[in-house]
């Protein structure tokens, strides 16, 4: 059966009305609403938030009738980032969350995500059994008595930043921050949280709009040339910090404007906790996609720190690392994910964890990544002709067109690994590629031991070959 979700919840632009699944409408979300309450049961308490898209409003209405109609109780936060949410159902005890968003996707697109209690997004299982009660339209039946209570929750922000601020410690008046939150629902909590710790804050951006009138939502190299310029030419910001929609993603430039790659930072970040703790050899793990750079083994690895490989997606880090432990995890993308604080990407614990990091070494954050390096790393997406799943069919043929590349370069040591796309390891670096979860495009994305240049050839020679299969 194929199911409703991709790698990230539901993402779908939105329509009032449509007979096609391809569409988000408002009778999605109610029977979304009710497939997520037959599977709860009556009595379960879902906690809801949305981001600042237009469609928001609706697609929370229709989504609470359904979840009430199965007799569950739902505890609206009103517009909060993706992390509150996933953090607020421990806070508030609930037994599942829904996030109203589509994340770093433009503004015609609206989607769901839904989360367990700790924090962990839903599993391809449990997506898998809501996908199926969604089809069949199997729906829990309870009486008129029986429909459950909306309870609004007004202060979920200072909730979870003071229980950032009770686990990390530091003064901050000394630093001077630019934030740019791309007008997405980032535009409250990070400022609330940077004045808390008394840092000197600068913001653009920061007026909430489902229009993104300031940038593109996704806080890519391209969208953030305000930002870097900005900290090219000041003579006292230490710090910039760009968020998404839904502020899942935080992207960190230094004090010259340089956009901070994320996996050097998860390095960073990971050598920084090491070296301060002492941890036994099942706590000794982070976890990273399959499409994280080569330089999260040759960082950690000699501190008998084990890197766990997953596929793409915050969900799979997280579950991986439920299931196999570890103290940290994250993505090119992005996103980090603190297991002790709870099993959610959290931009706004890792804004504080960053921002607490200099303090305490009095270094800046291009110092402090002087000692990680920094491989010739190339990434591009491109629009499918046709926006259809990936099957094994199509992976079959993006092998073999691939080999066939290979051995006219004489590229030797050749591994291919299926975990998530195709990946293909050889002697002088690897490249991966694979459909988009949330969008209809094609990322292909690739590392060279050689130089950027040789990175970039590897790319467009991947880019010819998907071309000749008529993909792109």
């Amino acid at each position: 059966m194929m199911t409703i979700f991709g790698t990230s919840g539901i993402r779908r632009v939105f329509l009032n009305y449509s007979e096609s699944d391809l569409m988000f409408t408002p009778q999605m979300a109610l029977d979304v609403g009710l497939s997520l309450g037959t599977y709860l049961k009556s009595g379960a308490t879902v906690v809801i938030g949305k981001d600042i898209r237009m469609s928001a409003l609706p697609i929370e209405y229709a989504l609470i009738s359904g979840i009430i109609s199965c007799g569950c109780n739902v505890k609206t936060l009103g517009i909060v980032t993706t992390p509150t949410l996933a953090a607020s159902l421990r806070f508030l005890s609930a037994d599942a969350g829904c996030m109203i968003t589509a994340s770093h996707n433009t503004p015609e697109y609206i989607g769901l995500k839904l989360w367990n209690p700790s924090g962990v997004g839903f599993s391809p299982d449990q997506e898998f059994e809501i996908s199926r009660i969604y089809d069949e339209k199997d729906f829990l039946k309870i009486a008129y008595d029986q429909i459950g209570k909306v309870t609004e929750i007004n202060d979920i922000n200072d909730i979870h930043i003071s229980n950032i601020t009770d686990q990390i410690k530091f003064d901050g008046c000394k630093l001077h921050a630019i934030v740019d939150p791309g007008n997405g629902s980032g535009c409250d909590i990070v400022p609330e949280l940077l004045s808390t710790y008394d840092v000197n804050i600068m913001t653009i951006n920061a007026n909430m709009s489902g229009f993104f009138p300031g940038r593109h939502s996704e806080p890519s190299k391209e969208n953030l040339i305000q930002i870097s310029k900005f900290l090219k030419i000041s003579q006292q910001e230490d710090i910039g910090i760009a968020l998404d929609g839904d502020a899942d993603r935080v992207i960190f430039l230094d004090e010259s404007g340089e956009i901070v790659d994320s996996i050097r930072l998860l390095a960073l970040l990971a050598k920084q906790i090491i070296q301060e703790n002492t941890m036994s050899k099942e706590e000794m793990k982070i976890a990273t996609p399959v499409n994280s750079s080569s330089l999260i083994e040759d960082v950690l690895n000699p501190l008998g720190c084990e890197v766990i490989r997953t596929e793409v997606g915050d969900i799979k880090v997280s579950m991986a690392l439920q299931e196999f432990g570890g103290f940290l995890g994250g993505e090119t993308s992005g996103t980090y994910i603190w297991p002790d604080f709870h099993f959610g990407p959290d931009s706004i614990m890792t804004i504080a964890f960053v921002l607490q990091m200099i303090t305490k070494t009095g270094k800046s954050l291009k110092e402090l990544l002087k000692d990680i390096p920094e491989y010739p790393y190339y990434a591009k997406k491109f629009k499918l002709i046709n926006d259809i799943p990936f099957t094994e069919e199509i992976h079959q043929k993006i092998i073999d067109v691939m080999k066939e590349s290979f051995q006219t370069l004489g590229k030797k040591n050749l591994n291919i690994n299926r975990m998530d796309g195709c990946r293909f390891d050889y002697n002088d670096g690897w490249l991966l590629l694979r459909r988009s979860g949330t969008s209809p495009y094609l990322r292909i994305s690739g590392e060279s031991t050689i130089d950027i240049n040789h990175s970039i050839e590897m790319n467009n020679i991947a880019l010819k070959n998907m071309q000749k299969l008529n993909l792109i």
